[in-house]
């Protein structure tokens, strides 16, 4: 029985090395980091915590993964418990300010009274 765990593993770790290398060769060959392979990197780090393939990353998914984890609930904008790639993209980002809104003088929600004459 560890026998047959040890040779799945090491199985393992072999289709692993073999993806990682084909990824390095890869950005060698496009000549460094572009603008361009920084958004394919991100598409190509989504796709790798996806999974299960259906284009979505659960909590489950992105455990291990410190900077996804932490950010995880702020980029999840509809609350269904799993980031998009536009949701996993916004990780890191800053929010948009919000624009503020000004009440009027007197207003009930700024505690204004009425004077008695």
């Amino acid at each position: 029985m560890a026998r047959r765990t040890l040779i799945a593993l090491s199985l393992l770790l072999a289709v692993a090395a073999a993806h990682a290398d084909t990824t390095n060769v890869a950005a060698s060959a496009s000549g460094g980091a572009t603008a361009g392979s920084a958004a394919s990197d991100k598409e190509a780090m989504f796709r790798s915590l996806d999974i299960d393939g259906d284009g979505f990353v659960s909590k489950a998914e992105a455990a291990g993964h410190e900077s996804v984890t932490v950010g995880f609930d702020r980029a999840d904008r509809n609350h269904d418990g799993k980031l998009s790639f536009a949701e996993y993209d916004s990780i890191g980002k800053p929010r948009p300010a919000r624009k503020k809104t000004t009440r009027g003088p007197g207003s009930a929600s700024a505690g204004a009274t009425k004077k008695a004459n």
